[in-house]
C-alpha cells in the first residue's frame, strides 16, 4: 500500500490527523480519507480499506478511525477504531474489527500473552504447577498436576509447554477479524481472537482470548483479569474477578465471581462465589454466595451455596488438598477439611473435621451424625437425581468449536465406578465379617459406617455390579441376534484384544481410560515419540476412540470373577441365569429409584400450597404448579423405562430360548 500523497496529507491534516512521519503510514487504494478524523499515526502503520459500515451496539456505523492514536499497527480492511483514550499500539487488527471508546489497547514486543504463566493449582504450597498455553486441555493439565510422580515425565511435558509458549512469543498482539471491543478500560498484552466480544471490561492484562466464528467468546462488563486464557465459547462477565485462571470452551464465569490460581474445563460454571488453586474438571458448576472452593480436583461437580474447605492446618502453611471424584456434590453449608478423597457419584452434607478418605466407596451419602462423620454407601445408586445427573451432562455440552480439547466420558455406569463398586462391597463384607455384633458402627476412611448398613450397603453394590456387567453382556447377545447357533454367540462375546490388567482404571482429567494406557502414554512422552502438546492431544483422541474396545476388555474380566465362567465360555442355560440375574438387579434398583423420584410428590411437599385453602383446593394448586407423577417428565420417563426394560427382557428370553 502506497503512503499518502501531498495532496492526501493535506486533506488529513484538515481533518484534525497527524503523523510522526506521513512516510510510515501505507493506505489502501480504496480507503475513504473522509472517515479519518482526528487520527493520530506513529511509527509503522497501514490502513485498509474503509469504505464499508459496521455494526456497533445495533446500529451500522461508517469505517474508519475516528480520534485516536495509532502506533505501529497494521489495520485490516473495514475496521472502525474510534474514541480511544491513550494509544492502540503494536497491534494487528483483523478485517471488519470494531475498537471503540477504549481506554487503552497496547502490546509489549515479546509478550506471551499469558501462556507460561505458572498456576499454583490443587495444592497452594505449590509442587502441582501448570503453566498456561492456548492449547491446554484438561488431559494435559491432569498430566503436570496429577503425575508428578516421575522426574523424566515431568521434565518431557515441560519441554512441550516450553515450546507452546515459545510459539505464542509475538513482537505484536492481535485482535483477531470481526471481534468487537467496546467500551473498555485498559487493555494490556491480550490477544483477542475472531469474533470475540470484549464489551465493558475495566482491566485485562496480559491474556489470550481465543475465539471462533462457530463460538465467539465474550468477556463482559466489568471484568478484572490477569495472567489468563480464556478459551473459545467461553462467557467472562458481571465483574468476575481472574487471576492467574485457565477458562475453557463453553465455560461461564459470571456474578462477580471471584477466581485465582484456578483451572476450569469445558462446560464448568462458576457465579457469585470464589476459587482457589482448584483444578475444575468439565462440568464443575458452583453457583451460590459465600461458598469457598479451595485447594481440589473437582469434575461433574455441584457445589451448594456456602460449600467451604480448609486446607491450612496453621503449621506448614496451606499444603494440604482433596479430590472429589466425578459427579460428587455437596450440600448447602457443608464444610469439609483436607486432606480428603471422596469417590465418585458422591454427596456430601453437613460439616466435617475429620479427614475422610472413601475413594472405593461410590455412590455414597456422607452426613454428620450425633457429630461425626457418617457414610451410607451406594445409596446414590437409588436416587433419582444420579439417573439425571448421567442424562444432562451430554445434553449441555455447550462447546461449538470444530475442535474440542477437552476429551469427556460422560458415562455413569463404566470399568471406573463398576469396579469400584466391587472394591466397596469387598471392603463392607469384610467389615461385617470382622465386626462385633454389639458394635453399632465401624470406622472407615474417616468416617463411621453403622454396622446394620454394611450387608445392606454391600447388596446396593452388588446390584449395581450385576446390572453393568449383565447388561453389557446381553447387550452383546442382543447384537448377535443374527447367528443361528449358540457358538455364533460365543464367539461374538470374545473379548479381542485384552488388556494386561482390565481392572485398573483412572479419570484423567474426564476421560477415563485403564491405567495401562495412561502408563504407556507417559512411556511414549518420555521417549519423545509424543513430542508436542498437538501430538499428544491427537494421541489421547486414539486413547478415547478405543474406550469401547477396552470396556468389553473389563467387563469379560470382572463377569469371568463374578460368575465363574467367561461371556465366551456360558452355555444357553447359563444365559437365562445371567438374565434374571439381570432382571432382579435391575427391578430393584429401578424401582428404588422411581419410589425415590415419587417423594417429591408426597405430603410434605405440599406444605407452601394451598394458603388460606380447602385441602381439595391445596392439591389441585400443587398440581397446577408442580404437575403430579402421572404428568412428571422424570417420573413417567423412569415408567417408560421399566416398561421397556421389561420388554426388553421379554425379547432376550425368547432369543436366548431360539438357540
Amino acid at each position: 500500500m502506497p503512503s499518502p500523497t501531498q495532496a492526501q496529507i493535506a486533506q488529513l491534516a484538515a481533518q484534525g490527523c497527524t503523523a510522526e512521519d506521513w512516510s510510515s503510514v501505507s493506505l489502501d487504494g480504496r480507503a475513504d480519507l473522509t472517515r479519518l478524523r482526528n487520527a493520530h499515526f506513529r511509527g509503522v502503520v497501514s490502513v485498509g480499506a474503509n469504505d464499508a459500515a459496521v455494526s456497533v451496539d445495533g446500529l451500522d456505523l461508517p469505517c474508519g478511525i475516528y480520534d485516536a492514536i495509532v502506533s505501529d499497527c497494521a489495520i485490516g480492511a473495514q475496521v472502525r477504531i474510534a474514541r480511544v483514550g491513550s494509544v492502540v499500539a503494536r497491534y494487528d487488527i483483523g478485517d471488519g474489527t470494531v475498537i471503540q471508546d477504549v481506554a487503552a489497547l497496547t502490546a509489549d514486543a515479546g509478550s506471551t500473552f499469558g501462556a507460561g504463566t505458572e498456576v499454583e493449582t490443587v495444592n497452594e504450597g505449590g509442587g502441582r504447577v501448570v503453566r498456561l498455553v492456548p492449547e491446554l486441555s484438561a488431559q494435559s493439565a491432569y498430566l503436570q498436576v496429577f503425575r508428578g510422580h516421575s522426574e523424566d515425565l515431568r521434565r518431557a511435558l515441560a519441554r512441550m509447554v516450553d515450546n507452546a509458549v515459545t510459539t505464542a512469543r509475538r513482537e505484536r498482539g492481535v485482535v483477531g477479524a470481526n471481534a468487537r471491543v467496546l467500551h473498555c478500560g485498559v487493555i494490556r498484552n491480550v490477544l483477542i481472537g475472531p469474533h470475540a466480544v470484549v464489551r465493558g471490561t475495566a482491566l485485562l492484562d496480559t491474556g489470550t482470548i481465543l475465539s471462533c466464528a462457530e463460538h465467539p467468546t465474550v468477556v463482559g462488563e466489568a471484568v478484572q483479569a490477569r495472567h489468563f486464557i480464556v478459551a473459545e465459547g467461553a462467557s467472562v462477565t458481571g465483574g468476575a474477578l481472574l487471576e492467574k485462571a485457565f477458562v475453557g470452551q463453553a465455560c461461564r464465569i459470571d456474578k462477580q465471581f471471584s477466581a485465582e490460581s484456578s483451572l476450569f474445563f469445558a462446560n464448568c460454571e462458576g457465579f457469585h462465589g470464589e476459587a482457589v488453586s482448584i483444578f475444575a474438571g468439565p462440568f464443575t458448576v458452583t453457583h451460590h454466595k459465600s461458598t469457598l472452593l479451595i485447594a481440589a480436583g473437582f469434575s461433574f461437580y455441584n457445589a451448594g451455596s456456602g460449600t467451604n474447605q480448609s486446607n491450612h492446618m496453621y503449621k506448614l502453611g496451606p499444603v494440604h488438598q482433596g479430590v472429589f471424584e466425578r459427579g460428587t456434590k455437596t450440600g448447602s453449608f457443608s464444610y469439609v477439611l483436607h486432606e480428603t478423597h471422596v469417590g465418585p457419584f458422591s454427596v456430601i452434607i453437613g460439616k466435617h473435621y475429620t479427614n475422610i478418605n472413601t475413594p472405593d466407596l461410590p455412590f455414597a451419602y456422607i452426613h454428620e451424625s450425633e457429630g461425626q462423620s457418617a457414610i451410607i454407601p451406594g445409596m446414590n445408586l437409588l436416587s433419582v437425581g444420579t439417573v439425571r445427573d448421567g442424562e444432562k451432562w451430554p445434553r449441555r455440552d455447550g462447546r461449538r468449536a470444530t475442535v474440542r480439547r477437552d476429551l469427556i466420558s460422560f458415562g455413569v455406569f463404566t470399568p471406573f465406578t463398576v469396579e469400584k463398586m466391587r472394591a466397596g462391597r469387598a471392603v463392607l463384607l469384610r467389615l461385617h465379617e470382622s465386626t462385633p455384633k454389639d458394635k453399632a458402627s465401624v470406622q472407615y476412611g474417616g468416617v463411621f459406617i453403622k454396622r446394620l448398613l454394611l450387608r445392606k450397603c454391600a447388596r446396593y453394590y452388588a446390584q449395581g455390579v450385576t446390572r453393568y456387567l449383565n447388561g453389557k453382556v446381553l447387550e452383546r447377545i442382543q447384537a448377535s441376534s443374527s447367528e443361528t447357533s449358540w457358538d455364533g454367540v460365543q464367539k461374538a462375546l470374545r473379548p479381542g484384544a485384552m488388556l494386561r490388567d482390565p481392572f485398573s482404571w483412572t479419570d484423567v482429567g474426564g476421560l477415563l481410560m485403564p491405567v495401562e494406557r495412561l502408563q504407556a502414554l507417559e512411556d511414549e512422552i518420555i521417549a519423545g515419540s509424543v513430542g508436542s502438546l498437538q501430538e499428544l492431544g491427537d494421541r489421547l483422541s486414539v486413547i478415547a476412540g478405543e474406550f469401547a474396545q477396552d470396556e468389553w476388555s473389563y467387563v469379560c474380566a470382572a463377569f469371568a470373577l463374578e460368575n465363574g465362567y467367561a461371556p465366551d465360555a456360558m452355555s444357553r442355560e447359563q444365559a437365562q441365569e445371567m438374565l434374571a440375574a439381570y432382571d432382579e438387579a435391575t427391578g430393584a434398583l429401578h424401582s428404588a429409584i422411581v419410589d425415590d423420584s415419587k417423594k417429591e410428590f408426597a405430603a410434605f411437599a405440599r406444605i407452601g400450597f394451598g394458603l388460606g385453602m380447602t385441602e381439595d383446593e391445596r392439591t389441585a394448586e400443587f398440581t397446577a404448579v408442580r404437575g403430579s407423577t402421572e404428568t412428571n417428565s422424570v417420573v413417567q420417563k423412569l415408567m417408560q423405562e421399566k416398561v421397556a426394560l421389561a420388554e426388553r427382557s421379554e425379547r432376550l428370553a425368547q432369543l436366548l430360548s431360539r438357540f
